[in-house]
């Protein structure tokens, strides 16, 4: 079976929070405070759409989607998963590009904040055309430096 995503449902949260990757943890405690699954169920319950992604072997590999704001412009794109996700790169990255840049039609600003020490995250971000404008040195709870990213689709 080849890897995909589809909409989430609630058992699914249950299922990636405990396996969720360090890094993630990590920036979602320096961030907010919260555990994995407090951080999926909100983002789950906040989404316009959140999706979860599907390893062949069926298991649950993360969970990704995007948050309205009060402004119908802007959207807060976010993304967790386990340390399995590398294992489906090849397919995963055109369709992370594919959903961004439709993301991007309906919300013409995306951003949203990725700790420093997520080299990955930024990586990936990168490759998504997301921009770095600013790095805040005492971000969330933990105050550590996270980076603001952004993408604009000017229509």
């Amino acid at each position: 079976m080849t890897p995909y995503y589809r909409p989430t449902v609630l058992d699914d949260i249950h299922e990636l929070a405990p396996r969720m990757r360090k890094s993630d943890v990590e920036e979602i405690a320096a961030s907010s405070g919260v555990v994995p699954e407090q951080a999926l169920f909100l983002s789950f319950l906040a989404g316009a759409e959140t999706h979860s992604i599907i390893a062949p072997d069926g298991e649950i590999i993360g969970m990704f989607g995007v948050v309205p704001t009060q402004d119908p412009m802007v959207g807060v794109p976010w993304m967790l998963a386990s340390d399995r996700l590398p294992e489906i790169r090849k397919h995963f990255l055109p369709q992370s590009l594919e959903w961004v840049e439709k993301v991007n039609k309906q919300f013409p600003i995306l951003t949203n904040y990725v700790d420093k020490r997520n080299t990955k995250a930024i990586r990936w971000l990168r490759y998504l055309g997301f921009q770095f404008p600013q790095l805040i040195e005492d971000f969330g709870v933990e105050k550590k430096p996270f980076y603001e990213f952004v993408r604009t689709n000017h229509v």
